[in-house]
């Protein structure tokens, strides 16, 4: 059990360390892990069993969640990786700042324009587009062994991060909308 503890999140559930993982498979080597280790199954066992348990299905949930979240799972990557993530850093890429404020202007416009609901939605499919693209990229970068691979798996990173929020940020207006 001390070495399920010592195991990466991709180790965890039998895949190799790369971006591009099956979901469904992921999904179902999730359900099977907590079949057996769930808290509930321990009702019985001593103390220790059941304290085990707990600590399994908690790290369990967590190596789900971060897997299945293509975002979160090119963070992890990127750490595995010794990539110092630090969310507090703007990144220094005149080019990527300019078009975040334009993103965020074109956001505001469609916003308040006319046919607000329909603009949205196309936005909406244009981010969708827009984060399946860099998905590809990440999975791309992340099996290169080239010297600057990180980098670049970094700066897709960065943009993938302000593209979900952006996402976000549009999901919360298009409620509003409903």
């Amino acid at each position: 059990m001390e070495s399920f503890f010592s195991k990466d999140y991709f180790q965890l559930f039998n895949f190799p360390a790369v971006y591009d993982i099956d979901r469904d498979v992921l999904t179902q080597r999730y359900r099977d892990m907590q079949g057996l280790i769930h808290p509930d199954r321990f009702v019985n066992a001593t103390d220790k069993e059941r304290r085990i348990s707990v600590q399994l299905t908690a790290l369990i949930n967590e190596a789900y969640n971060v897997l299945k979240s293509p975002l979160a799972r090119a963070r992890y990557l990127l750490q595995l990786r010794g990539v110092d993530i630090d969310d507090s850093v703007t990144s220094k890429d005149i080019a990527f700042l300019t078009e975040q404020i334009e993103l965020r202007e074109h956001l505001e416009d469609v916003k308040h324009g006319a046919n607000a609901e329909q603009a949205l939605m196309q936005l909406a499919d244009e981010l969708q587009q827009r984060l399946r693209r860099l998905q590809l990229a990440l999975e791309a970068v992340f099996l290169d062994d080239c010297a600057d691979a990180l980098v670049k798996a970094h700066r897709l990173y960065d943009e993938m991060q302000f593209i979900s929020r952006l996402n976000d940020e549009l999901d919360e207006i298009e409620d509003a909308f409903n």
